[in-house]
């Protein structure tokens, strides 16, 4: 079961522990309702800013594939490790924990089919123009990040 969130942003006091408590209120809904499936998978925008965070927040029992904490969000004047997948190692064996997760360069990816479509216009990713390119795409980089299903569900 995905459980797709996005999280409150900002750096203050309040936002961190809003989601803080929202992460740790999803682990308990999950804990109250895996009696029969045992297969969640936390995912999306978290927008969690550092390695303290990221402990704090995290559900008893889970781990994030971006525990290295890298960059998601496009800005090179402020990387933070904003987008994550976490799961439960006991039940949800079917994460690729050794493809781990893969950051995109959206700006660089980007580039060829701008030229393409706006050959006129400048692109926003060089140099960066954090409102402008978000604008056009977004103001975070795609994660990817492999499930094997071998077969039938394990539970």
């Amino acid at each position: 079961m995905l459980i797709s969130v996005h999280l409150k942003p900002g750096s203050g006091t309040l936002p961190r522990k809003r989601r803080q408590h929202e992460l740790l209120n999803i682990g308990n809904w999950i804990a109250a309702n895996d009696s029969v499936e045992h297969d969640f998978i936390i995912l999306g925008d978290m927008n969690i800013y550092n390695g303290a965070e990221l402990t704090a927040a995290t559900p008893s029992g889970f781990v994030s594939l971006n525990d290295e904490l890298r960059a998601t969000n496009t800005s090179p004047k402020s990387p933070h490790p904003y987008d994550h997948v976490m799961f439960d190692p006991v039940y949800s064996t079917e994460v690729d924990q050794t493809f781990d997760l893969k950051v995109v360069d959206l700006v660089e990816a980007m580039r060829q089919p701008w030229g393409m479509k706006h050959s006129f216009k400048p692109y926003p990713g060089d140099p960066y123009v954090h409102n402008s390119f978000r604008q056009a795409y977004s103001d975070h980089n795609p994660i990817v990040f492999r499930i094997n299903v071998p077969g039938a569900d394990d539970d």
